[in-house]
């Protein structure tokens, strides 16, 4: 299963309105290198306006931290976009952290109430030892970003099946956010049926909401139908496959 994080005001590649979250969490953890924040995510909204993100020191030495906030974005292209931004307040800045200790970041916002959410991610960065003079080696250095939205009062969680297309031996599709908040959708799955309705192929869609078609299975098929499950719901949508495409 494929499970991204759909945002109202965001690009995706060859669509329009997704935000992609990817996180490795344990237990509600994120774990780099020798150190791990928590939470994975933070949710501000008019109702709590500032939160606090907690970062461990794993390692058994002293560890330096640089904290950066950025405005998340997403380019068509699948890249992560990131703006400066004055929207969010934190403090500290710097961290020093002795083996086994753990500092919080408090994270607030300026914005008032917003009628579409916005996303940010806080980044915490691991910075050279102070003195490194008696350091061996290569010591790689770990930078960990963490989602922070901002949810309006009223949230809508609304999903649409967009653009349908075929070109190059590959079948493209849209996926929509028409509500104001980011979604989590459940499966996806692309069926291919022939013209009597017998179904030719199953497939998960790639990051890029493409699937690959080889020429043969392109002159027997019909119709497609992507289907998309969100918040319980199953949204589906035929496109019906024009025969010239097939000919090459």
């Amino acid at each position: 299963m494929h499970v991204w994080s759909f945002c109202r005001q965001h690009a995706v590649p060859a669509i329009a309105t997704i935000l992609l979250c990817c996180v490795l969490a344990v237990a509600g953890m994120a774990r780099a290198g020798t150190f791990q924040v928590n939470p994975i995510r933070i949710t501000l909204s008019p109702q709590s306006t500032s939160a606090l993100l907690a970062v461990q020191n794993d390692g058994s030495e002293t560890s330096r931290f640089q904290i950066g906030v950025f405005e998340w974005d997403q380019s068509a292209d699948g890249e992560m976009v990131l703006n400066p931004t004055e929207d969010l307040i934190f403090y500290p800045k710097l961290l020093t952290i002795e083996p086994g200790d753990q500092r919080n970041i408090r994270i607030g916002t300026k914005q008032a109430a917003v009628s579409t959410e916005k996303s940010y991610r806080i980044f915490v960065e691991e910075l050279p030892p102070a003195d490194n003079t008696q350091q061996k080696g290569i010591r790689l250095l770990t930078k960990m970003g963490v989602p922070v939205f901002i949810q309006p009062i009223k949230q809508l969680v609304q999903a649409e099946l967009g653009e349908m297309k075929m070109g190059g031996n590959e079948f493209f599709f849209e996926i929509k956010n028409t509500g104001n908040v980011h979604f989590f959708p459940g499966k996806i799955r692309v069926l291919g049926k022939d013209i009597t309705s017998r179904i030719l192929l199953e497939r998960a869609p790639q990051r890029k909401f493409s699937i690959p078609i080889s020429p043969r299975e392109c002159k027997q098929l019909h119709d497609l139908t992507v289907e998309l499950e969100v918040e319980g719901k199953t949204l589906k949508q035929e496109f019906a496959v024009p025969a010239q495409v097939c000919q090459s």
